[in-house]
């Protein structure tokens, strides 16, 4: 459950650094960040 409010929160904030126009390199940062989360789902939903 807590990797699902991780993968939530870190969308959350990248839209909203999207939206204010944060700097390409805080962007690109969050957006890494983001897609850590998601493997991490996607490997534990693999392995059961």
């Amino acid at each position: 459950m807590r990797i699902e409010l991780l993968i939530l929160k870190n969308r959350a904030k990248l839209e909203h650094m999207i939206k204010i126009g944060a700097p390409y390199e805080k962007i690109l940062k969050q957006s890494q960040l983001l897609d850590k989360y998601i493997n991490e789902k996607m490997k534990r939903l693999t392995s059961k």
